[in-house]
């Protein structure tokens, strides 16, 4: 069998994320004349910014590549994230950096790599012709939490603070979906879809640009998103089928080998994210 080599912090992911009992699945949907594609993607003549939210809670991580034969050039101070109305800079005096752990590949070739994710703090970023720039970022899209208080025959009186959608929604029925790991069978879930106008998170990402160096002329993209639907299943549902691969561990001098579990993801998508559950 294949044998895989994986920092120590990739194998705590792998082995952590089999722990959880239940995982809400967050998928949005993008609208305005902007909109972006299931599969992260935005473009016009000029640009292509490629989204990837994939993360626990949500981390809006785009890079943008300019597809014209100019330079281009971006203006942080005029290029916003707006989560639910509210306006957060991407240019600021001082940037801050922090790091986290990503999946990367599809099905059987899944990996995972470490990412830097930054407050962006140059004003300006200059973008060759057809060249990619990373833009990471440290806004993570907030879960949406609900405080339940319930009071016994006794008077004893229990508050329970959670983001599951059996505590956001009483009375909630849970319904079929198709099985991941059992093709042609069904596991059951709770599921709950939003319209636009009341979705529990809404953000935008403004960016301007232009291919004049003193902006005399202006060019703007705006993407729209809002969450679309929430899906709470079992660990087990969301990881999908796995193989189970040989796994060499370096910390130090010291040199181990193991077996690990590396599942198919069958839900990774750019424009998703996802929330571990505690009940």
């Amino acid at each position: 069998m294949k044998s895989l080599k994986i920092s120590l912090i990739a194998l705590t992911v792998i082995i952590l994320s089999s722990c959880n009992q239940f995982i809400q699945l967050i998928e949005t949907d993008s609208v305005g004349k902007d909109a972006v594609t299931k599969e992260g993607l935005c473009e016009n003549s000029d640009i292509r910014i490629n989204y990837d939210m994939w993360s626990e809670d949500g981390i809006t991580y785009f890079s943008i590549y300019n597809k014209s034969d100019k330079p281009m050039y971006i203006d942080w101070k005029r290029s916003v994230f707006i989560y639910n109305d509210w306006k957060y800079d991407y240019w600021v005096e001082k940037s801050t950096t922090e790091s986290y752990v990503v999946p990367s590949g599809i099905g059987k070739n899944i990996t995972y790599e470490r990412k830097m994710s930054t407050v962006v703090a140059e004003r300006y970023t200059f973008v060759p012709p057809h060249t990619y720039v990373s833009v990471p970022m440290t806004y993570t899209i907030t879960p949406n939490f609900t405080q339940t208080t319930t009071t016994d025959a006794k008077g004893k009186t229990t508050t329970t603070v959670s983001q599951s959608l059996k505590y956001l929604y009483p009375g909630m029925k849970k319904v079929e979906i198709p099985s991941s790991t059992k093709p042609g069978k069904n596991v059951k879930a709770y599921v709950k879809t939003y319209a636009q106008n009341e979705s529990p998170a809404r953000f935008r990402n403004f960016l301007t640009y232009s291919f004049d160096e003193k902006f005399n002329t202006e060019n703007f993209v705006e993407n729209d998103f809002f969450v679309s639907k929430k899906t709470e299943m079992t660990t087990k549902n969301f990881n999908g089928q796995f193989q189970k691969q040989n796994v060499k561990i370096k910390v130090g001098s010291i040199k181990t080998k193991t077996k690990v579990k590396v599942f198919d993801s069958p839900y990774r998508n750019g424009t998703s994210w996802y929330n571990s559950i505690v009940k």
